[in-house]
């Protein structure tokens, strides 16, 4: 069950619009799982695609691998004084990128091994953690206000490429609908038990 959605604190456009996405993906997670059992929860409708746990321990892992690398990037550039006002300008190539992940998708790749998702995991181990990364995303995307959102790059989530925090947070976000999408469409099927 998702705690109380705070209210955002006073953020710039920019985080208040990554703020507003990654609170929809939670409050989404909480209402797509709050009704199920954990057969219904890890329901797979057939050997090839992922049970509703699976795309939500999927992202606990991604995003859980996440969280730390964006942590250090904002500790780093708030002791170096990186500091900016937006509008801020990103590439071409990031912006694709996470227009690319966002649902529903376009084109399915198989997840970089490093996130593979676990199997059969219950659903109050696997909402829960989901609930405290985006709780941990939240915070992340406020203590980033007054930052410069292009200049301070993390690496990609898989592949050899750097984002900017502020794609790097669009990112998150895009690719958490993605697969909240995929669970929904899972939980739409026809043969979901009841």
């Amino acid at each position: 069950m998702s705690t109380p959605a705070p209210s955002s604190p006073k953020l710039s456009e920019e985080l208040k619009d990554y703020w507003d996405q990654l609170q929809n993906v939670k409050d989404d997670a909480s209402e797509l799982t709050a009704a199920l059992t954990d057969a219904q929860f890890n329901w797979r409708p057939s050997p090839k695609h992922w049970s509703i746990s699976e795309c939500l321990s999927h992202l606990n892992v991604a995003d859980g691998i996440d969280l730390e690398k964006v942590r250090g990037e904002i500790e780093r550039a708030h002791a170096a004084g990186l500091y900016g006002k937006g509008p801020f300008r990103y590439s071409f190539f990031s912006r694709r990128f996470v227009k690319f992940m966002d649902a529903p998708p376009g084109l399915k790749v198989p997840a970089p091994r490093v996130y593979t998702p676990n199997s059969g995991e219950p659903k109050n181990k696997v909402v829960p953690e989901f609930i405290r990364i985006h709780d941990e995303l939240l915070d992340l995307v406020a203590r980033s206000n007054g930052l410069d959102l292009a200049s301070i790059k993390i690496p990609a989530p898989a592949g050899p490429f750097k984002f900017s925090l502020g794609q790097h947070f669009a990112l998150i976000a895009a690719h958490d609908r993605r697969h909240l999408w995929q669970a929904w469409e899972v939980r739409k099927n026809g043969n979901f038990p009841l």
